[in-house]
């Protein structure tokens, strides 16, 4: 039989990044080509592929657990192993009972022919080229933004950063494809474009040359319909160029730019290639063009040497800047990067503490950024549970009676509203008024 039969059924458990999200995507659209579709409620996959992440050891926990269960939970399941996680530790992996295969990031394209071939279809007629950007057209799968990735792998060697070693060194995807990529998801209507990569600021164009903002304008140049968004952003690519593009009317004013830590001597330590000045500047800059710029960041807590005076440096660049979404992670020792040989000088108990001194700082900064919005305009896109997206990332409810005339992905105008603080640790979300839907 050279295809597998219909009823086929697959599920992703897809973990960490957005990198990670579209080729989660890009795999089942080519798996979807053969009979497969998503495995939902009380199915029972045939397939389960665990897309895993390795930037902390609490997400290599995750990962095993994870494995473990769906082994334990579907016993007649293949369960294949992929992502940062499946590259770097790849032994440990295999050793776990009931693994159909694991293949790291490299190969990763290649696992729907592996797939077929272990189901006893014919796989001779899907394309076996192993490479990072070896995906058909990738619609989203469950989610309606769409993530397009144009770069993978880094060439930064930050002293606590596991990543290289999982990704590589930099590559970019051919310039042709990103923006054939990007007229194929515009053409299917697809409201929001999300560009991933490691380290997008990075890419280069055929002839190696640094081309980020060029490959910005020329995407922004194709829309008309779609939104832009960037997945994240590195510091020293926050320049006049991308500020002056984010004043396009089709990129989303919005950056997520990881900060590390506020402390020079930390950062130092870190091999991060900016101070706590040039940060705070290059922000700064991008909020000079775009006012109502929502700001997201990442940031390690206790990392070797760091002091009281150190998170409070960091505590205060975070307050000052007005950041509006902060992901705190507490320092984890990873192996062969060059800070396995710091000394541990931070508890797990100040660590804890600290983490949740920066998620209540989210919090409350959060719920600012949203007032401040109150009463505005903003565009955004339909997601699932009622839930809006707005251009500057605030989730918004849109009514229950509204949503009996609206479907999924469709673009919204609505007017922002009061703020619905969350019960948990969470940020909040906004009520919304709907002004105007488009489709």
């Amino acid at each position: 039989m050279p295809f597998p039969p219909a009823e086929k059924k697959v599920l992703f458990h897809t973990l960490g990044c957005r990198l990670n999200f579209f080729e989660s995507d890009g795999l089942f659209s080519s798996l979807s080509k053969h009979g497969y579709s998503v495995a939902a409620g009380e199915d029972i996959p045939d397939v389960v592929v665990v897309n895993t992440c390795t930037v902390t050891n609490k997400a290599d926990s995750r990962n095993r657990n994870i494995i473990r269960n769906a082994i334990k939970r579907y016993p007649g399941a293949q369960v294949w192993v992929t992502g940062c996680y499946a590259q770097t530790d790849k032994e440990s992996i295999e050793s776990i009972p009931g693994i159909a295969g694991v293949i790291g990031n490299e190969n990763k394209s290649d696992l729907p022919r592996l797939i077929l071939e272990k189901e006893g279809a014919d796989p001779s007629h899907i394309q076996t080229v192993s490479d990072r950007f070896a995906y058909s057209d990738v619609l989203p799968n469950g989610h309606t933004r769409a993530y397009l990735k144009i770069q993978d792998g880094c060439d930064r060697q930050c002293s606590y950063c596991k990543i290289p070693q999982a990704r590589g060194k930099g590559v970019s995807r051919n310039w042709t494809d990103v923006l054939d990529q990007v007229s194929f998801l515009q053409d299917n209507g697809v409201g929001e474009i999300i560009l991933t990569g490691v380290n997008l600021g990075w890419y280069r164009d055929g002839e190696g040359r640094k081309a980020f903002p060029k490959m910005l304008e020329a995407i922004l140049n194709k829309l008309e319909y779609s939104r832009l968004r960037l997945s994240s952003i590195e510091p020293p690519d926050v320049g006049v160029e991308l500020a002056e593009l984010l004043t396009h009317p089709r990129f989303t004013p919005f950056l997520h730019v990881p900060l590390q830590s506020g402390s020079k001597e930390i950062l130092k330590k870190m091999k991060r290639s900016y101070t706590p000045e040039t940060f705070r500047k290059r922000i700064e800059l991008a909020k000079s063009k775009v006012p109502d710029l929502f700001l997201g960041t990442d940031v390690i807590v206790g990392f070797p040497g760091e002091t009281e005076t150190d998170f409070a440096d960091s505590t205060s660049i975070l307050e000052e800047l007005g950041f509006s979404k902060i992901h705190a992670f507490p320092f984890s020792v990873r192996k062969n990067t060059s800070a396995e040989q710091f000394p541990e000088t931070v508890s797990k108990e100040t660590k804890k503490e600290r983490v949740h001194s920066l998620m209540d700082l989210s919090q409350r900064l959060h719920r600012k950024y949203a007032e401040s919005q109150f009463s505005k305009k903003r565009e955004a896109v339909l997601e699932g549970g009622g839930i809006a997206v707005t251009d500057n990332y605030l989730k918004a409810v849109i009514p229950e009676n509204d949503l009996k005339s609206l479907s999924p992905g469709q673009f919204l105008t609505v007017e922002i509203g009061e703020y619905i603080p969350d019960a948990s640790d969470k940020e909040g979300k906004v009520s919304a008024r709907i002004l105007a839907a488009i489709g």
